[in-house]
């Protein structure tokens, strides 16, 4: 895979949460298709991380990696807790906001930084 499949792919990700706020802002249902987009992300995080977590032999967590696990698995729960029923709950409508907050501004960093750079090599 190289650069430029990969800025595209980070395009198609970062229309796609845009496109999810329009969509949920005009059928007034914004937290809830926000919680389906971060139960994806988190999903697709979690599943990155433990493939290339299985060629370590000995795996010692950093705290950055721990930090970013345990807040991607909040996420990942509020989620399906408004996904479940629960939506119109205060504390869950912020926490869903708040992780796709997070999820779309690393996108665009990500995007930026990928498309500033020419990598010879991903992995």
């Amino acid at each position: 895979m190289n650069d430029i499949n990969l800025i595209k792919a980070m395009i198609v990700i970062f229309i796609c949460q845009l496109a999810t706020i329009a969509i949920g802002y005009i059928m007034q249902k914004t937290t809830l298709s926000i919680s389906y987009l971060n139960a994806v992300i988190v999903i697709g995080i979690f599943i990155f991380w433990g493939i290339n977590s299985l060629n370590v032999k000995q795996h010692n967590l950093e705290f950055r990696e721990l930090v970013v696990i345990c807040l991607e698995a909040c996420i990942l729960i509020f989620a399906l807790y408004s996904i479940i029923g629960f939506h119109n709950k205060t504390y869950v409508k912020v926490i869903n906001y708040i992780g796709f907050g997070i999820h779309l501004l690393c996108t665009a960093g990500m995007l930026y930084y990928i498309s500033t750079f020419e990598f010879n090599r991903l992995f």
